[in-house]
């Protein structure tokens, strides 16, 4: 007789991974994800335009594994682009993403998936293991301590704005319409996640299992943007989810506060690149509703941070700020 396959089991899984120049790292995370012991997977592999011989790689596997779909971008579109494209063609019903210099573990996508089932959430976060220097940790997530249902209001957006760590449900994508805004490059996670937890049926931190990642990696894109670039992005990013929240006062909505946060670090750390008017003031707006205490400790980072570049631009920086505020008021 037949063994009835349990709803985990016979779910599909979609894993997207876009590339770009990865001919080094590619084999692993693609090896990891074919050694996984929930066999009903799909890999969508996103070219985006490479030319070091990684679009040779991928279409290897998709040739000896139908499993493994290749798709090849004609212009370089970048990464939100490429998770589009695997979105809207993936046939799972539940999505993954994967970076493409990153692995997981074998039971990753199973556990995942029978997290989903027993829950009924249609996002599901996973455990992470943090590799930077050659060292490998666990990445440690604000809140997210123990196993169970998580509330969108107690998402912490410091650590958990990435994808890669969450199994998402595909018809939770297609019913809110959520897709990534191919206009980012950076914030581009948490947006897509802010848009995402916002409207999923159900959050759930199952704990179980390891997403593996490259930490070194990602230090060197950030640095190798350029500061205006990151505040006009980030300011960017910061309209979009004020424009989605339904009530952007909440002092709950960590995601706001996060990207403001980030505007005016990288604003410290480079007094030439200037936040414009509009930006500055929504962050005003969204400081004003913070408590006390919360308004009085991101004031002593700013004011630590501002220091780095000498009292002089501090105390510039803050007499504009406060100035603001009283043009504000009037």
């Amino acid at each position: 007789m037949r063994k009835m396959m349990s709803p985990a089991q016979a779910a599909k899984v979609s894993v997207i991974v876009p590339f770009h120049n990865s001919r080094a790292t590619l084999a692993l995370a693609l090896d990891s994800i074919a050694a996984s012991s929930h066999a009903n997977f799909e890999v969508l592999m996103v070219d985006d335009c490479s030319a070091d011989g990684s679009g040779a790689v991928a279409e290897s596997y998709a040739g000896r594994d139908r499993r493994f779909r290749y798709f090849r971008n004609s212009e370089n579109r970048r990464v939100s682009f490429c998770r589009n494209r695997g979105i809207d063609n993936a046939a799972g019903d539940c999505i993954l993403f994967a970076d493409s210099d990153d692995w997981i573990s074998p039971d990753w996508i199973a556990n995942l998936l029978g997290d989903a089932a027993a829950s009924g959430a249609e996002i599901v976060i996973g455990k992470a293991m943090r590799l930077r220097g050659g060292r490998e940790r666990e990445f440690r997530m604000a809140g997210l301590k123990r196993r169970g249902h998580i509330e969108f209001e107690a998402v912490v957006f410091k650590d958990n704005s990435v994808v890669w760590n969450k199994l998402y449900s595909a018809a939770l994508l297609k019913r809110e319409g959520i897709r990534f805004d191919e206009s980012l490059y950076i914030g581009e996670d948490l947006l897509f996640n802010f848009m995402a937890m916002s409207r999923a049926r159900g959050i759930f931190y199952g704990g179980r299992g390891y997403y593996h990642y490259r930490a070194d990696n990602e230090l060197s894109i950030m640095r190798g943007s350029v500061p205006e670039e990151r505040i006009s992005n980030l300011s960017r990013v910061l309209r979009r989810l004020v424009e989605y929240s339904e009530n952007p006062g909440k002092k709950n909505n960590a995601a706001l506060r996060k990207v403001a946060r980030d505007i005016l670090v990288n604003h410290y750390r480079h007094m030439s690149c200037a936040v414009d008017d509009s930006t500055m003031s929504m962050i005003l707006k969204l400081d004003r509703r913070l408590p006390f205490k919360v308004r009085f400790s991101l004031f002593r980072k700013a004011v630590r941070r501002a220091f780095i570049h000498g009292p002089g631009t501090m105390l510039l920086r803050l007499v504009q700020r406060g100035k603001m505020r009283c043009e504000e008021s009037q």
